[in-house]
């Protein structure tokens, strides 16, 4: 996958489904540097606000997605973040931590 990620200029996932979780696709393809839009839904909105990386749009609106596409293939520098910047959140081990951290806060309530 980081292949495809690294060849497209923008991913976009325009979800309509409330009850999507956190789009890990997301984070892959800002870890090849590729900017992403993405529908304002819980989850599926956290890496872009996250890492700035994309465009947030509202569910179901076709011109503002369309609209969000545009800016990012218009400027793609702009949304464009390194690799370590992005890794701090999606890089495997930090997933882990954040988890271990999660789980020992839940053992000690």
């Amino acid at each position: 996958m980081p292949t495809f990620y690294g060849a497209v200029d923008c991913l976009v996932v325009p979800s309509l489904n409330s009850t999507e979780s956190f789009g890990l696709v997301q984070g892959e393809a800002m870890l090849c540097g590729t900017p992403v839009v993405v529908s304002d839904l819980p989850g599926v909105r956290e890496p872009v606000r996250w890492t700035g990386m994309g465009e947030i749009v509202p569910v179901g609106d076709p011109t503002a997605l369309a609209d969000a596409i545009r800016r990012v293939l218009v400027d793609p520098t702009r949304y464009r973040r390194s690799r370590e910047e992005v890794a701090r959140y999606f890089a495997v081990d930090a997933c882990l931590d954040r988890y271990e951290a999660l789980f020992a806060d839940e053992l000690r309530r």
